[in-house]
């Protein structure tokens, strides 16, 4: 009988174990997967010390690169970094400066590298990573524009002579993303840019409608995770901004019509 009842207390505790295990992977996939397990592993050490190497690592390469006030910087996360901007824009005087992950704390941490160059242009976009949690604790679009506010401080104090470009946060697609982000959310983060680009005196650029579809979201045919961009999405991006970039008189592209071809769902 005792050998009966340690039997099933092992069988109950080795199915509980697993029911554990099952749960938790599918807590972390709901989270982000590894992406969210990696970023709980590296918080930060203080407000102003991110410790997680890819962003130490991408910052550190920032501040050696050249610098030069021809540069036209774009500043911002994921979104940002995975853009072959000076390519799309055939613009060689493009610098990318987005790195995987970063919000608004963030770029505020390393904006002195920006600030050193002297840029003659700065396209921003950073928040959707705030609203995700993603570094620390989900923010309120208070709390989030509070910090946006004092990087375009930053900007207006110390780049008097460089144009900033605000650009507004992106849907995302609820039915494919993995994060669940209201975007109700960011259309509230977004009016409130527009209204802090008036603030001080800069541009607001809405690149959110470009990528929306009827209902809001991000359209189906220009992503595969519900938040990234395939290539459609990039070169919409690019219609969006791409009067900004260049002089009037620059020829920015030949091949217009193939671009509207090809950007279609």
């Amino acid at each position: 009988m005792n050998e009966r009842a340690t039997i099933l207390l092992l069988f109950t505790s080795s199915i509980l174990n697993i029911l554990f295990f099952l749960f938790g992977i599918f807590f972390l996939l709901k989270k982000g997967g590894f992406q969210y397990l990696s970023k709980k592993v590296y918080r930060k050490k203080s407000e102003k010390e991110y410790y997680d190497p890819y962003y130490l690592h991408k910052k550190s390469q920032f501040e050696l690169l050249p610098k030069s006030d021809f540069d036209i910087i774009f500043l911002g996360d994921s979104l940002t970094e995975e853009g072959q901007w000076s390519e799309l824009l055939e613009n060689p005087n493009i610098k990318n400066r987005g790195i995987g992950g970063d919000t608004t704390d963030l770029i505020l941490n390393r904006l002195d590298t920006i600030l050193a160059s002297q840029p003659q242009k700065v396209f921003l976009m950073v928040g959707i990573n705030d609203l995700l949690g993603i570094g620390k604790a989900v923010k309120t679009i208070e709390q989030i524009i509070l910090v946006y506010s004092a990087i375009l401080a930053e900007f207006q104090n110390k780049l008097p002579n460089t144009e900033v470009f605000i650009q507004s946060v992106l849907p995302v697609n609820n039915k494919t993303t993995r994060y669940w982000q209201d975007n109700n959310n960011i259309l509230q983060l977004n009016l409130h840019l527009e209204n802090l680009a008036k603030e001080f005196s800069y541009q607001y650029i809405d690149v959110y409608s470009h990528l929306s579809d009827s209902a809001h979201k991000l359209d189906i045919c220009y992503t595969e995770d519900g938040l990234h961009l395939n290539g459609r999405g990039y070169l919409k991006w690019k219609k969006a901004i791409e009067k900004y970039v260049n002089d009037p008189c620059t020829n920015v592209s030949e091949n217009i019509s193939t671009e509207e071809i090809f950007t279609e769902c």
